[in-house]
């Protein structure tokens, strides 16, 4: 028997262990959905109650606590799903502050964004991040810096009298 998604959404909201609990279930909100004119979950819930009475009692408990399991199976890989997602989130960023002092000094001229990769580097340890205000002297130093693999740049702005200019544009959102 094929039941559509709309109405094993239906089976799990009014699943009960057996099938007779069920089928008392979906059957007593017919009457509510009459006064309600709520045409559409009528009919769902009439097809759900039209299909399960003609499953054998057996096969019918097994479909039902099946489907209970599959929904809360999916309901939980979603909590888990977004749960390992905050998890993976960025290490926040340390050094200069965006708004501090260092970047309206005169002679700044770059902000850069580094990801320290060994023990090497000359600040912080491996995954840290850091934004750095820096002189040409300074980004030229940051620039050997990652050639000799002690960090990553992630990002680089131009600095001008305290505005920030990104060498890429951001990535639009999709619409």
């Amino acid at each position: 028997m094929n039941f559509t998604k709309s109405e094993l959404e239906m089976l799990y909201q009014y699943a009960a262990p057996t099938k007779e609990e069920t089928l008392a279930g979906l059957k007593e909100i017919v009457p509510v959905l009459e006064r309600k004119d709520d045409l559409l979950t009528k009919v769902i819930v009439e097809n759900t109650v039209r299909k399960l009475e003609k499953l054998a009692e057996p096969e019918c408990n097994r479909f039902i606590a099946n489907n209970r399991a599959a929904f809360i199976a999916e309901r939980d890989k979603s909590i888990r799903r977004r749960l390992a997602e905050a998890g993976k989130k960025e290490p926040p960023l340390l050094g200069h502050d965006l708004a501090g002092t260092e970047r309206f000094l005169p002679g700044t001229r770059h902000m850069v964004t580094v990801e320290i990769l060994n023990s090497d580097s000359p600040v912080g340890f491996p995954g840290e991040r850091y934004r750095f205000f820096l002189s040409d002297e300074g980004y030229q130093n940051a620039r050997a810096s990652e050639g000799r693999g002690e960090v990553k740049i992630k990002s680089h702005a131009t600095v001008c009298a305290g505005k920030l200019y990104p060498d890429k544009k951001p990535k639009q959102p999709e619409r």
